[in-house]
């Protein structure tokens, strides 16, 4: 447990040491990066997703959950860039 303890705070000052000293650029890029990556997992779970239902006769359950994960992996992307956005305009 102590060396768990010890990995999570190492972890912890590491991150902490990296945002401050990343660039204004770089904070941006983080989230935008994970708001794209977001919408390529929405497009290639639909895309992915229908085309196993039409070869395979799969259920549409699997797509849906695919497209719930996703777009809710979007929606925290999205709050995760205006927070940014906000926290650089003060």
């Amino acid at each position: 447990m102590l060396v768990v303890s010890w990995t999570l705070n190492l972890f912890w000052l590491g991150l902490n040491y990296f945002w401050r000293i990343a660039s204004l650029e770089v904070l941006l890029a983080i989230p935008a990066l994970l708001l794209l990556y977001a919408l390529l997992a929405l497009i290639g779970y639909v895309y992915w997703g229908v085309r196993e239902v039409q070869e395979q006769d799969a259920p549409y359950a699997s797509v849906m959950v695919g497209v719930i994960v996703a777009a809710t992996l979007l929606y925290f992307n999205f709050s995760l860039l205006q927070f940014v956005l906000q926290a650089i305009g003060q």
